[in-house]
């Protein structure tokens, strides 16, 4: 109800300020939710205007990305896959920063975590950090199949122990680029320890900052306040500079700014 009023007088809509335009505000908020293109496309295609996007992309996708993907989508959890869209942005990414090391944090079963690998130099690493290993014995076959396994590194256990232990083995200001998509509570912790471990120039993604634009309208409780509070300090970080898109779930990116 709170996000309800604060959307009328954000937006200064043209009702009557009462119960009935709490009603209404509540409505529109409901209607957002049942429109999000999350409920109404599949994770990968059939949203006309991004698969127009895909079309005039030339970022291929190697064969064992393609299967990984169709293997992802039959899970349970597929919701938790990256989006073409957030690949495609890794990888260029990964392009432009000609990167050499990389963390991930929470790469269920490594679609996005085989993108990156992909793009890795010889002696290039990628640091897989996740919870358990379930979902990552699931990609497992096909890291291998594309011929990546010796370049991750895969660390199963509290994503902040890990990142704290790749600080203590030497990472310090030695990262060219951090993809964040694990628990959003912990996206403040995350920022830090991950702005620590990144050389200047480097950059941090952030994903699912958006929620299907959620976070806009009510991030007054978990997980979007912890959203909220990362795009909000963000914005305001005189060590990064920021911008936070409408790629995929909302993808916040931080450049750490050089010394």
């Amino acid at each position: 109800m709170e996000s309800a009023v604060k959307l009328l007088t954000d937006y200064k809509a043209p009702l009557l300020f009462g119960a009935g335009a709490v009603f209404g505000a509540v409505s529109l908020l409901a209607k957002i939710k049942a429109t999000s293109p999350r409920n109404k496309y599949a994770k990968w295609g059939n949203d006309p205007v991004k698969e127009y996007c895909y079309a005039h992309s030339n970022i291929a996708e190697p064969e064992a990305l393609v299967e990984l993907r169709r293997v992802t989508a039959q899970d349970r959890m597929s919701v938790m896959e990256s989006t073409m869209d957030a690949r495609q942005l890794l990888v260029f990414l990964m392009r432009t920063l000609n990167a050499k090391t990389v963390v991930e944090v929470g790469s269920y079963t490594g679609v996005g975590l085989l993108s990156m690998a992909l793009e890795l130099p010889e002696d290039g690493k990628i640091f897989s950090l996740d919870i358990s290993d379930e979902y990552a014995n699931i990609g497992k076959p096909f890291m291998k199949k594309a011929g990546v396994m010796e370049k991750i590194d895969y660390r199963i256990g509290p994503a902040l122990d890990s990142l704290l232990n790749l600080e203590k083995e030497g990472y310090k200001g030695k990262v060219d680029l951090c993809f964040i998509d694990a628990d959003k509570n912990n996206y403040p912790n995350y920022y830090e320890l991950c702005l620590e471990l990144l050389r200047p120039g480097g950059i941090i993604v952030f994903d699912n900052s958006l929620r299907d634009g959620s976070v806009v309208f009510d991030h007054g409780e978990a997980p979007n306040c912890f959203i909220h509070e990362t795009n909000e300090k963000a914005a305001v970080d005189s060590r990064v500079t920021s911008i936070l898109l409408c790629i995929a779930d909302g993808s916040l990116i931080l450049r750490k700014n050089d010394a």
